[in-house]
């Protein structure tokens, strides 16, 4: 039998026994065995275990696979030999006779224990007898370092390991359920009970409120590798902006994609900030891209419905009075930052509705003024900025000049790196206002 010990030595060590043939390991959840990391690429690496050998093959991960220190391609599996997907330590260990043990860092052998066990007795007995029973340990497991955190927050040290998906949450990621008169924590996708982590560190509570943090939103996205950050996002958005104008089927895809990366990089920015991570996160993976489209869509639909369903009886003719469409559009402004919100802490679209939100609101009415006055400024100012620049658009096609094209050209390229940092204030913003009332919200209970 051929295993791994996923982060061994720790309260947060795992197992993952490897079967005969092809075992796909990432983070991807139809993997073979889904590894919650997101150091780990989606389809990370394959064990394929036969009678005679186990082989070990990178699938063009974005962070590699190493094997006792040394990033590998393929590799032949050596029982205590040390692997590290991404970030994630493991030790493989094989107790079939065609896996060889390596002559360097070979495991002690295995240590032999007494259990004690009362014999059988009898009236004639005049003392009990003992009977020992020799019984072999596994080899010790070498202490890694390293911390197990959360699926959502990968900055957040994980307190709940899921028993059926083998992924870790931390408190606000986990739902509270009163089972036969006790409460339980469980996994959101699998609905079983999780395992609390012993030893996790965590942070400590926030000591500044809501209006002390807003000021440092406007230097959040330049500390740390935020620049680079705002820059590959500036560029990313720019690429998916521009194969937005094919034709046909894959137009429609290209829309797709580019609205569910959206949202996924706003959503990222959401959750490190509600874990109180100072620096910005890592842009998102191109996965689970038309779920993110549909909770976008779906937002926007629940908040603006009404004034764009008003706007679309008046085009036929319907007599809408002017004042109706614009209440309606500004309480869908004032609605949508906090069904916003709430969709992407907790990943639903359905998550958008009034018995959500509107409480919500309520519980922080001052807060979510300021948040809404906030994110409907620096939106309006990022939308006549776009207007500006499709002019200056139009003038960089038109313009005969090389040194008005290559001006225009810088203009609209500063432009969407502003744009791209106005979005990212915005979602710390939304951010901030979760983290300083959490407590009040209660989401993570849903």
């Amino acid at each position: 039998m051929s295993r791994l010990v996923v982060n061994p030595g720790t309260p947060h060590a795992w197992e993952i026994q490897l079967r005969p043939g092809a075992n796909l390991l990432g983070r991807r959840s139809d993997c073979d065995f889904p590894i919650n990391d997101l150091s780990v690429s989606g389809s990370h690496c394959r064990i394929t275990v036969d009678r005679q050998s186990v082989q070990l093959l990178d699938l063009g991960s974005t962070n590699g696979t190493f094997v006792n220190g040394t990033q590998v391609q393929e590799a032949a599996l050596q029982t205590g030999q040390t692997l590290r997907l991404g970030s994630v330590e493991a030790v493989f260990y094989s107790e079939d006779a065609g896996v060889s043990t390596p002559a360097v860092a070979a495991p002690s052998p295995p240590r032999a224990r007494l259990r004690v066990t009362a014999a059988p007795t009898s009236e004639a007995d005049t003392a009990p007898a003992l009977a020992a029973t020799a019984v072999a340990e596994p080899p010790p497991i070498p202490e890694p370092a390293g911390t197990r955190f959360c699926k959502f927050h990968p900055k957040s040290p994980a307190r709940y390991l899921c028993r059926k998906c083998n992924r870790t949450f931390c408190e606000m990621c986990v739902s509270a359920r009163a089972i036969g008169g006790v409460a339980q924590k469980t996994c959101r996708t699998c609905g079983v009970e999780c395992i609390p982590l012993e030893g996790a560190v965590f942070r400590p509570a926030a000591a500044r409120g809501f209006f002390a943090r807003l000021p440092g939103v406007f230097i959040y996205p330049f500390r740390g590798s935020g620049v680079l950050i705002l820059i590959v996002a500036t560029l990313v958005f720019t690429g998916l902006q521009f194969i937005r104008f094919s034709a046909g089927l894959f137009s429609i895809l290209a829309r797709i994609i580019a609205l569910g990366y959206l949202f996924s990089f706003m959503q990222a920015i959401i959750h490190s900030t509600a874990v109180d991570d100072p620096e910005m996160p890592p842009l998102p993976e191109m996965d689970e891209l038309f779920g993110a489209c549909f909770r976008l869509i779906g937002t926007v639909v629940i908040s603006f419905g009404l004034p764009i369903g008003l706007l679309i009886a008046r085009l036929f003719d319907v007599d809408i009075p002017t004042s109706a469409i614009l209440v309606t559009g500004i309480l869908g402004s004032l609605y949508f930052p906090m069904a916003f919100l709430a969709v992407a802490m907790m990943d639903s679209a359905v998550s958008a509705n009034p018995l959500v939100v509107v409480p919500a609101i309520l519980k922080v009415p001052v807060h979510y003024l300021v948040t809404a006055i906030l994110f409907a400024s620096i939106f309006g100012f990022s939308q006549l900025g776009n207007l500006i620049m499709s002019l200056v658009g139009g003038l960089t096609l038109s313009t005969r000049s090389s040194g008005v094209f290559f001006l225009s050209l810088a203009m609209l390229a500063a432009w969407s790196f502003v744009s791209v940092y106005l979005l990212t204030v915005n979602m710390r913003i939304l951010g901030l206002l979760y983290l300083t009332n959490k407590s009040k919200f209660g989401w993570y209970k849903n």
